[in-house]
């Protein structure tokens, strides 16, 4: 198999899969080493080399308007220009931190691009065999042992200020068991607010999950699509903080999606160190499960945040584990039905535990749900029971009202599928 190019065409420049952290970096193709799969050896630009199969090839293209990730230090950035990249292998960048835009020019091998961007935007840079210039003719090439790329030689810093968590969303939950969670809450929000992060008070802020009412509004209904972000400038990766796993909405959505949930000391020792710790190494537990009888671990994608598609895609995180994909779910509850927009924000106690329940059937559809639908009483019912995958009531003593369905299930057990990250055996009643 050879390319269809000439024979004086230059070596073909691409951005390759890194194995070893996932992202791609700028690369030459050296030579084919197999045919099924089409594979081929590259020699990335900071002298490192691997085998890469063609699928995890992108044509190595900057264009504007292309989100980046600076080698030296995770920065996200724009190319704004690149007029030289062909010439010089060097782009120009933007970067926002938050109080002014900082521009720099960069060679290519100190940018790296998400997978999760790639994957979103980089469709139409896609390579065939055809389209393929090696250094060299084919032939089995010996793959080189090298260090990790995070041992790459710093690109250089930026000038001007920068925020630490600038375009960084912050959800906060404190535990149940906090007695202090007005002081905490206030000090976090101080903390938040001084490193340049942005205070995002309730999902629903970023996320439109608003569904549709009828039969008098006693009748609620919502899908899979109608989860969409809504548009912030301010806004490019987001965290739940809390003190300890819980099982208020807030956290149990964040399991659902995928997002992470940290410990708020990431952000205590983010402001003491001045400068942004490894957000993984502060994972709380997804919460401890009764039935496996053990704390576990949350399903999340180490790489989140490095891709403003992680928000703006939210759908397509494929490291979630979306346990009710497809399914059509029934919510038998009068606390489960969504208030109308126009009513359904309170301050006192008893509207604050209410909403939450209502939060429910949205729960249930980050969990993955084709469509939920949420009912006070079985007469308002869309068509019969059996039609319907799971019917979810709020305890395990609603179960009897509705006990001809196979699949009836009270609310604890959706709760305990999240947390332990997967279908548990349906519970006897």
């Amino acid at each position: 198999m050879s390319s269809t190019l000439g024979d004086d065409a230059p070596p073909t420049r691409v951005y390759a899969l890194w194995k070893q952290d996932g992202h791609y970096y700028a690369g030459t193709v050296h030579s084919l080493v197999s045919t099924s799969p089409a594979r081929y050896l590259i020699q990335f630009d900071d002298g490192t080399e691997d085998v890469i199969d063609l699928s995890r090839l992108r044509l190595c293209q900057l264009t504007i308007g292309d989100n980046v990730l600076l080698v030296a230090d995770g920065q996200r950035a724009k190319v704004v220009d690149n007029a030289h990249l062909d010439t010089e292998r060097i782009v120009t960048v933007e970067i926002d931190n938050g109080d002014e835009l900082d521009r720099m020019e960069v060679e290519v091998q100190y940018i790296r691009i998400a997978s999760r961007t790639l994957i979103s935007a980089w469709r139409d840079r896609t390579l065939t065999t055809g389209d393929i210039v090696p250094i060299v003719r084919p032939k089995q090439a010996k793959v080189t042992p090298s260090l990790s790329k995070s041992t790459i030689a710093s690109a250089g810093s930026v000038k001007g200020s920068r925020r630490l968590l600038a375009k960084t969303g912050l959800v906060v939950t404190l535990s149940p068991g906090n007695h202090n969670w007005s002081k905490d809450k206030d000090r976090l929000m101080s903390s938040i607010k001084s490193t340049g992060g942005t205070v995002i008070d309730d999902w629903l802020d970023i996320f439109s999950m608003e569904g549709t009412h009828s039969q008098g509004n006693k009748r609620w209904v919502i899908r899979q699509d109608d989860i969409q972000w809504r548009e912030r400038d301010d806004v490019e990766r987001v965290f739940l903080m809390s003190d300890d796993s819980n099982q208020k909405p807030k956290f149990l959505i964040a399991l659902a999606l995928g997002i992470p949930c940290l410990s708020i000391e990431w952000l205590q020792q983010t402001v003491g160190a001045r400068a942004e710790q490894d957000w993984s190494k502060f994972l709380l537990p997804a919460g401890f499960s009764d039935p496996l009888n053990a704390r576990v671990s949350q399903m999340v994608d180490l790489d989140w945040g490095n891709s403003t598609e992680h928000l703006t895609d939210i759908l397509s995180n494929t490291v979630a584990s979306k346990l009710f994909t497809d399914k059509s779910i029934l919510c038998i509850a009068p606390d489960f039905l969504p208030a109308p927009m126009k009513t359904s924000r309170r301050n006192g106690d008893s509207d604050k535990a209410k909403e939450s329940t209502r939060m429910v059937p949205r729960i249930i559809l980050c969990m993955g749900a084709a469509r939920v639908e949420a009912i006070p009483d079985l007469k308002y019912a869309s068509t019969e029971l059996s039609k319907f995958d799971y019917v979810v009531v709020k305890e395990c003593a609603d179960v009897d009202r509705v006990s001809a369905h196979a699949n009836c299930v009270h609310f604890g057990w959706v709760k305990d599928c999240l947390i332990a990250g997967r279908l548990l055996p349906l519970p006897e009643y």
